[in-house]
Order: structure tokens, then C-alpha cells, then sequence
């Protein structure tokens, strides 16, 4: 998404310059000259780097996240959830930004928002992806690739490990008592998966979400999940992450929703491009292995939770073909990662 249309973009540079001299009252005089969008990344929620600044030459970077004056995938923005789902990485020791406060007075910004401190890295870029250009296939060398990956899963492993009795995670979505544990995913995607789009978006994404609904599995046992699980949404440093970025699709669910997203997501950015995966990364059942040794947790069953990735993966685009659609009516996307969709069903089989 990158730069979007939020409105007076001094207005905000104000409100946040005040909002973070009310915030930092130790360190007075700061001021906020600059503000501007991230070029490589952003999908979903707003996102601002501010430079602030202070009379004696001191200066620092932060992170500002609102919530966009309208959402192409998702149809709510909890932004207290993600800062809280922040404070509980910090508490148990996973990667996260330094924090600075949320507010919910939406007033002050025309939405409710937070801050966090600016985290040095690299992050595998969104734009363009990160397997056909950027630094990622140009700079970073197989053994590079291998050990971001390696230390990603781990991380994700931290996640999952985390007991859902220490915190408070009762803004996350999760099933209700007696349901499937995967039962709020699914009803979550099944009203983004609109019925205006199901006449035009491509026909394998209907007879795959059709499948997952007939076949969902009975075992496994809830976790906390980051819901959007991937290498782009970590900070690197040294190959190893400092941050777990964005967790608007946090929930409580079977984690091997994120472990088939993890992998998946760059299938399709990849191998759904007409593009091959960079050399170093790790083979998906390298992944899945190392996972379930970290995890102590099964992988039987990973092929519905592939076809889960890739057809949420292709829900997600066609709400974005569709807001695409609204300024050119003429436009046809196809829908890359559906290519996938037949043979994943036959991999779930009956």
C-alpha cells in the first residue's frame, strides 16, 4: 500500500509532535520537521516514519501506525491489539520494537494510533518482492537467505510456545467453547471472501475454499498465532530477527496456520510469479521438521493447512482486484497463487 491518501499530512505532523512532547516531557523541545511514508513495505495499516528532533542536536526516528481511512482486506483495525500483542513479545523475551504508548483518542489524528521506536535492520521488501529485485536476491548470499529463514521459524516457534494462561489475550479472535479451534479462521475468511466476488474472482479459489470447509481437521491443540507469518515482516539484523512487525491478523487458532503461511506466501510472491525461490531458503519440510522439533507439535495434516494459506492468500488479492477494479473497470489481474489450488486439493485428497 505505501503512501496513502490520510488526509492533511501537517495536521498530523502537529498532532504527533505534541502528542510525543506530552509523551517524552523529560526531553523538552522536540520537534517533529519530517514525516514520511515507508517505500518498501506497508499492505495493510497506515504507517509514518517521523524524525524528531531536540534543541541540542539530538535526533531519533519513530514509527507511527493509524488506521487507513479505508481498508482493502480487512474490515476492522484493532490497533490496541497489536500494540498489547507488542507488549506481550517484549514480556516474553521475542523480538519487538521499542515502544512508545498507544492512544485511542482518535480525535487528536482522525484515528487511534500508536508509536514505536524506529528498529534498525532490513526487512525483505513487499515492493518490489523480495524474490525478483531488492536486496534480499541481490546482496544477501545463500547462506544469508538460509539463516534468516532458520532463525524466522524459530522466532515463530517462541510464539507459539508462549502459555495462552500468562496474558491477557482477550481482544484476540478465537473460536467459541465447542467449536473447532479453526472455526473463527474460517468464519473470518468466508465473510471476506464477499459474495460479490465469488462470481468473478478465479473459479479454483471457490472449489478450494468449498474443500477446506468439507475437510477440516480434528486435531491439534490451540496457540497463540501471529497470523501473518513471514519473513517480510520481520527486521533482520546480522541474519537474525530484532522485530516481528504487524500483527493485524493475530488470533488464537491451530499454529499451523502460520507455519503453512510462512512458507506459502513466498511460494506464491515466487513460483506464482513465473520466478524461482532464492537460493539458501530452506525447503518447505526442512522447515516443517525444524518446527516441530522446536515446537514439540505434529505436522501430519500440513497439506489442508497449505491450501488454508493459499486460498486466504487469493481471498486477500481479490479484495484488493476489487478496490483496483472501482478506477478501472476494464482491469483483469489473474489471481497468481490460485494456480496452486488444484493440485493442493488433491494433496488434502477426501
Amino acid at each position: 500500500m505505501g503512501e496513502q491518501d490520510i488526509g492533511d499530512l501537517e495536521a498530523i505532523r502537529h498532532g504527533i509532535e505534541r502528542w510525543l512532547q506530552a509523551r517524552l516531557p523529560d526531553r523538552p523541545g522536540l520537534r517533529v520537521p519530517h514525516l514520511e511514508f515507508p517505500q518498501a513495505s506497508g499492505e495493510s495499516s497506515v504507517t509514518l516514519l517521523l524524525d524528531a528532533r531536540w534543541p541540542d542536536g539530538a535526533a531519533e526516528r519513530y514509527v507511527l501506525r493509524m488506521v487507513p481511512p479505508r481498508s482493502e482486506v480487512f474490515d476492522r483495525h484493532d490497533l490496541r491489539m497489536q500494540f498489547e500483542m507488542m507488549q506481550v513479545m517484549q514480556r516474553e523475551g521475542v523480538p519487538a520494537p521499542p515502544l512508545v504508548g498507544y492512544e485511542p483518542d482518535a480525535s487528536l489524528l482522525g484515528s487511534d494510533f500508536y508509536v514505536m521506536g524506529f528498529c534498525e535492520g532490513r526487512i525483505p521488501p513487499d515492493k518490489p518482492p523480495m524474490m525478483l529485485a531488492g536486496w534480499l536476491k541481490e546482496e544477501a548470499t545463500p547462506a544469508d537467505r538460509a539463516a534468516m529463514w532458520q532463525s524466522g521459524v524459530e522466532v515463530l516457534a517462541r510464539i507459539h510456545a508462549i502459555d495462552l494462561e500468562r496474558h491477557d489475550f482477550s481482544r484476540l479472535p478465537r473460536a467459541a467453547a465447542g467449536e473447532s479451534i479453526l472455526a473463527q479462521e474460517i468464519r473470518t475468511f468466508d465473510r471476506m471472501w464477499k459474495p460479490e466476488l465469488r462470481p468473478v474472482g478465479d473459479p479454483a479459489i471457490g472449489a478450494g475454499w468449498s474443500h477446506l470447509q468439507a475437510t477440516v481437521p480434528k486435531d491439534g491443540a490451540p496457540a497463540l498465532c501471529w497470523g501473518d507469518s513471514r519473513v517480510g515482516n520481520l527486521i533482520f539484523r546480522d541474519n537474525r530477527p530484532v522485530a516481528v512487525l504487524d500483527w493485524e491478523m493475530a488470533n488464537v487458532s491451530d499454529p499451523r496456520t502460520d507455519l503453512g503461511w510462512y512458507i506459502w506466501i513466498d511460494r506464491c510472491n515466487s513460483e506464482g510469479l513465473g520466478a524461482e525461490r532464492l537460493a539458501g531458503i530452506p525447503d518447505p519440510q526442512e522447515v516443517y521438521r525444524r518446527w516441530s522439533e522446536l515446537t514439540g507439535r505434529s505436522i501430519e495434516g500440513m497439506a489442508w493447512f497449505e491450501l488454508f494459506a493459499v486460498v486466504r492468500y487469493a481471498i486477500v488479492l481479490e479484495r484488493k482486484f476489487e478496490v483496483m477494479r472501482e478506477s478501472h473497470p476494464d482491469l483483469v489481474v489473474p489471481n497468481f497463487p490460485a494456480r496452486f489450488i488444484p493440485a493442493l486439493i488433491d494433496a488434502v485428497g477426501r
